[in-house]
């Protein structure tokens, strides 16, 4: 199995290996930032005191300039490795390579770009997600009748 794993982050370079570790800071940020905003939501929506509701949330927001910034980041990664395996292909070009070489250049150009594309638009969707139910929070933690029923039909 890491022989496998080992095999993969070579085929992509430097930038894969960028491009995993994107990948598991935005998981664990979206993951982190889930369990604090539907814990938020639950003890707001049990009848908390207004101070704990206000804390809860302001909360909801932690962390979101963060993961939007991962979130954009990642297909500039893949962009990155597309130009990396363009280099590689016509230095394969110029000094009288053959097929299997320039196909290697080729494969790791396309291979970051699917990767950082992966990454961010489930990555977005998500984001989305929190920020919807951060708004519900927020709603709820404002106490206000009239805000907690709007947001109770859009969140």
């Amino acid at each position: 199995m890491s022989t496998q794993i080992m095999i993969w982050l070579a085929g992509g370079g430097g930038v894969q290996i960028a491009l995993l570790a994107l990948a598991l800071l935005l998981g664990f940020l979206l993951a982190e930032r889930f369990m604090a905003v539907e814990t938020g939501i639950r003890i707001t929506q049990e009848g908390a005191r207004p101070a704990v509701r206000s804390a809860h949330s302001v909360q909801g927001y932690r962390r979101l300039g963060i993961i939007r910034a991962c979130i954009v980041t990642a297909p500039l990664l893949g962009l990155l490795g597309t130009v990396t395996g363009m280099v590689e292909t016509f230095d394969s070009v110029l000094t009288g390579g053959y097929l299997q070489e320039m196909s290697k250049g080729i494969s790791k150009a396309l291979l970051t770009t699917q990767y950082g594309l992966a990454i961010a638009v489930p990555a977005l969707v998500f984001e989305r997600l929190l920020l919807r139910r951060s708004r519900k929070l927020a709603a709820l933690g404002a106490g206000n009748d009239e805000v907690r029923s709007l947001c109770d039909a859009e969140c």
